[in-house]
C-alpha cells in the first residue's frame, strides 16, 4: 500500500505534461472545479497550491468533520469574508440559524484564508494561513506557518476576518427571531497560536491544510518542513481514493494500478521526480498542545505591510540555496511550542528530493508565554523542570512546591526470561494448523465465584493476541495478578512505593462505567452518585493486605474508556496526576485527548473519597495533606508516551504499568514498537502458566506438549513449576 501511494503520486504528477489528459476534470461539484493538470502542478515537488486546489481540500475536510464539534469552512466562504463580501449567498447560508450545521453548536470553526500579494509588489506571492473561531475558549486565533505574533500583516488579516465574522454572527437569525448562542462574540479577543513553521516560500498551502485537518481547538499534529513531501503524497492519494468524488484511478492513470505498476511507469515515461526513498511513517502519531499568546489591541488600520518583503526575501533565498541540504537546526524549535521531547523516537520522514530545496529560517524568536486564569498571557523565561519528560496540559500546572517534592528513584524494569520459548508457543497456538485441529480445546480455565468459569481456547487466544486484536480488561487483570505473585517480579511491588491496581478499579470499585449513560433519545444522563461505603466494603477485593495506598508514592490505575486503554498515575513524587495515553488523537473528528479524559477529576475525587473512607481522614491528610488531588487532576500532566499500533492500547498499557518509574518510562519503547509481538508472547505465557489456571499442562493437546518437550520445558505438569521455570 505504501509503495502504491508513491507510485500513484508520481504518475499523477507526470500527467501535467500530457496535453490531453491534463485537461480532464478531476474534482467538480458546487464548491470546486479542478483538472488533473491543475492538481499535478500544485502537488508536484515544489508546486504551489492555488485557490482551485485549496477549495478541493477544504471541501473534503468539511465532509470529513461533518456533524462533529469541529467545522472546516469552504475556502470560497473564507475568501469572501476577507474581501468583505458579507452578503454573499454562500456566506449567509453558512451563518444561518437554519443551516444544516449551526455554527454555535461547534467548539471550533476553522477558516482557511489567503492573504493576497501587495498590489505594489504583484510578483511576490500571497500567503495561506488559518483563522480559527474557538468558541470553547472564547477567542479568535491565527495559526500561521510563516508569520509570528509581531508581524503587522498577520494582525491585520486576523482583525479583518474577526470583524467580518463578528458582524455575520450578530446578524444571524435576527429576521427569524432566533439567534446564535452566545448572541454576541464581540468580546472575543485576538490570539496567536504557535504552529509548525515552513522553511520555503511555496509550502504554505500544505501547512494550512494540515493545520485545518489536525487542529481541534486545543492541540494539533507535530510535523515540520521535512514532512511536506510525504504530506503531498498521502494527501493526494487520500483525495483520489476517499470516495467523495467517485474517482476511477484506472481512468485517471490510463491503466489499472491494481494490476501492474510496471506498465504504469512504462506508459507514463518521463524524468524521475527525484523521490529516492519511500518512508511513509505517520507523523500524525505525535501531537502537541501549542502555546497561545494574546495580541495586544492597537490601531490595525495604521499597520504598515512588511510581510511581502519577508516572503520576497525567502523566495530569493530559496532560489540561491536550491542545491543545499536543509540543516536540522533550521527545522527544529522554530515554532516555539512545547514538544513531546527533543530526543523523541517518533518515526521521521526521510524521503528526499532529487533537487533538495532549503531556505534560511525567517521566523523570529517568540518568547515562551504561560497562560493565566483570565486567558491573557504574560511573557516569562522558560523554567527548568525536574520532570523533563512531562508535557503539561494547556492550563496552568498545579504541582507540589519544591519543598515537598521528592527525588524520583531510578527504576529498573523487569526482563522476561522465557521470551524465546513463549514466542514459539504463541506461534504454534495462533497458527492455522493448530486452530483447525485443536481450536476449541481449552488451554486456560479460571473459576469465577459470581459467574460461569472463564475458558480460553486457541480461538479465544487469537481474539486476544492475534493481529490487530485488542486485549481485554479481564485478561489484563489476570496478568497483573500473575506479576504480583511471580518471584522474579516481586521486587517491583514489594517495597510498597508502587501499587498497581486492577483494570476493574475504575469501572467497578469506583462505579465509573466506561461508557456514558444515555436516554432513549441519545442524550447523556448524569452518572449515579458514588456510594463510598459500598466501595469501602469491596476495597479488600481490589487491594492486597500488603498494599497501603496512602504510603505508596505511585498509585498506578489502568483506565478503560470508550474502547481504549490508558494509564492513570497518582504521582506523589511530583504531586501530579500523570496520564499516559498511547493514542494520537490527530485526525479524529469526534474526540480529542482532553475530551477523552474529561472525567478525570470525577474519577480522582471518587478515589480520594474512598481512601478517606477506608483509612480515615486524619491518616489520609497525613500522607496527602500537601496535594489537592482535584486541582491536580484538572491540571494533569501527560508524560511522553510512544504511539501504539492498531488496537494495541492494552499491550502498551500493561507495558507502561510495568515500566513507568514516576518521571519516565524506563523501557525504551518506540512508536509502533515491533516488540509488541514479544509482549504478546510474554502475556500469553503468563496466562497459560498462571497459578490459578485449572487446566494442567498434561491436559493440553499433543501438538503443544510435543513443542514443550522440544524447547526444553520438560514434562512438568503444574502451572506453578512451569511459570517459574
Amino acid at each position: 500500500m505504501m509503495i502504491k501511494i508513491k507510485e500513484v503520486y508520481e504518475s499523477v504528477c507526470k500527467l501535467r505534461k500530457d496535453p490531453i489528459r491534463s485537461k480532464q476534470t478531476l474534482f467538480r461539484n458546487d464548491q470546486c472545479d479542478c483538472t488533473i493538470g491543475q492538481i499535478a502542478e500544485a502537488f508536484k515537488p515544489n508546486g504551489f497550491l492555488c485557490s482551485l486546489t485549496v477549495s478541493v481540500g477544504t471541501y473534503l475536510l468539511g465532509q470529513k468533520y461533518k456533524n462533529s464539534d469541529k467545522m472546516v469552512v469552504p475556502y470560497n466562504c473564507s475568501r469572501q469574508i476577507f474581501e468583505r463580501n458579507l452578503n454573499s449567498r454562500l456566506v449567509r447560508n453558512i451563518f444561518s440559524v437554519d443551516a444544516p450545521e449551526r455554527l454555535d453548536h461547534k467548539k471550533v470553526i476553522l477558516f482557511g484564508t489567503f492573504d493576497p500579494p501587495d498590489p505594489c509588489a504583484p510578483h511576490v506571492p500571497g500567503h495561506f494561513c488559518v483563522v480559527a473561531l474557538n468558541l470553547e475558549k472564547e477567542r479568535f486565533e491565527l495559526l500561521d506557518s510563516l508569520r509570528d505574533i509581531n508581524d503587522p500583516d498577520g494582525k491585520k488579516l486576523l482583525h479583518t476576518m474577526a470583524s467580518g465574522i463578528k458582524k455575520l454572527w450578530s446578524l444571524a437569525g435576527n429576521s427569524k427571531g432566533d439567534h446564535f448562542h452566545p448572541k454576541s462574540i464581540d468580546h472575543f479577543k485576538l490570539h496567536y497560536v504557535n504552529s509548525p513553521r515552513q522553511a520555503t516560500a511555496h509550502d504554505c498551502g500544505f501547512f494550512m491544510l494540515q493545520i485545518l485537518q489536525s487542529y481541534d481547538g486545543e492541540s494539533m499534529c507535530l510535523f515540520s518542513q521535512k514532512d511536506i513531501l510525504n504530506i503531498r503524497m498521502t494527501m493526494l492519494y487520500s483525495w483520489l481514493t476517499g470516495g467523495d468524488f467517485n474517482i476511477d484511478l484506472k481512468d485517471v492513470l490510463g491503466v489499472d494500478p491494481e494490476v501492474n505498476f510496471l506498465v504504469l511507469y512504462t506508459f507514463h515515461a518521463g524524468p524521475s521526480l527525484g523521490i529516492e526513498e519511500d518512508n511513509f511513517s505517520l507523523f500524525e502519531t505525535q501531537s502537541f498542545t501549542p502555546e497561545v499568546q494574546i495580541i495586544p489591541e492597537e490601531n490595525f488600520d495604521s499597520l504598515v505591510s512588511k510581510t511581502n518583503k519577508i516572503i520576497q526575501r525567502l523566495h530569493s533565498n530559496t532560489r540561491k540555496s536550491s542545491s543545499k541540504k536543509v540543516p536540522d537546526t533550521a527545522l527544529k524549535g522554530k515554532a516555539d511550542v512545547v514538544l513531546l521531547d527533543e530526543d523523541d523516537d517518533s518515526d521521521d520522514f526521510v524521503t528526499q528530493l532529487g533537487k533538495k530545496l532549503t531556505a534560511k529560517p525567517i521566523t523570529k524568536d517568540v518568547r515562551r508565554c504561560s497562560p493565566t486564569s483570565s486567558d491573557d498571557f504574560e511573557t516569562q523565561k522558560p523554567k527548568q523542570s525536574s520532570a523533563k519528560n512531562l508535557v503539561l496540559s494547556n492550563k496552568r500546572p498545579t504541582k507540589l512546591s519544591n519543598k515537598f517534592r521528592e527525588e524520583v528513584p531510578n527504576f529498573v524494569p523487569y526482563v522476561f526470561p522465557h521470551l524465546s520459548k513463549a514466542k514459539q508457543m504463541m506461534e504454534l497456538i495462533l497458527s492455522k494448523e493448530y486452530i483447525k485441529a485443536h481450536g476449541s480445546v481449552p488451554l486456560v480455565k479460571f473459576s469465577n465465584p459470581f459467574d460461569d468459569p472463564v475458558l480460553i481456547d486457541a480461538k479465544y487466544m487469537y481474539k486476544l493476541f492475534g493481529r490487530c486484536e485488542m486485549l481485554e480488561s479481564d485478561m489484563m487483570d489476570r496478568i497483573i495478578n500473575y506479576w504480583k505473585d511471580d518471584p522474579g517480579m516481586k521486587y517491583i511491588f514489594e517495597s510498597g512505593s508502587r501499587v498497581l491496581m486492577s483494570p476493574h478499579t475504575i469501572p467497578y470499585l469506583l462505579d465509573f462505567a466506561p461508557f456514558k449513560l444515555r436516554d432513549s433519545k441519545g442524550n447523556p444522563l448524569p452518572r449515579p452518585p458514588f456510594d463510598v461505603k459500598s466501595a469501602a466494603n469491596m476495597f479488600k477485593h481490589y487491594v492486597r493486605p500488603n498494599e497501603n495506598l496512602l504510603k505508596a508514592k505511585l498509585i498506578i490505575i489502568p483506565h478503560f474508556m470508550h474502547e481504549h486503554h490508558s494509564v492513570y498515575v497518582m504521582n506523589k513524587y511530583t504531586g501530579t496526576l500523570d496520564i499516559l495515553d498511547t493514542r494520537r488523537y490527530t485526525g479524529l473528528a469526534h474526540t480529542s485527548r482532553s475530551r477523552h479524559h474529561e472525567d478525570r477529576v470525577e474519577i480522582i475525587n471518587r478515589m480520594v473519597a474512598l481512601l478517606k473512607q477506608v483509612y480515615g481522614v486524619a491518616e489520609f491528610n497525613k500522607y496527602n495533606g500537601n496535594i489537592q488531588w482535584d486541582v491536580v487532576a484538572d491540571r494533569c500532566s501527560y508524560p511522553k508516551t510512544p504511539a501504539q499500533g492498531a488496537n494495541e492500547c492494552g499491550f502498551y498499557a500493561l507495558r507502561i504499568c510495568a515500566t513507568y518509574g514516576g518521571d519516565k518510562i524506563a523501557d525504551n519503547i518506540k512508536n509502533q514498537d515491533r516488540r509488541v509481538e514479544d509482549w504478546k508472547a510474554e502475556y500469553m505465557y503468563q496466562l497459560l502458566f498462571h497459578p490459578k489456571n485449572e487446566i494442567l499442562a498434561e491436559e493440553w493437546p499433543s501438538m503443544l506438549k510435543d513443542l514443550m518437550l522440544l524447547i526444553g520445558l520438560g514434562s512438568q505438569t503444574t502451572q506453578q513449576s512451569l511459570g517459574s521455570a
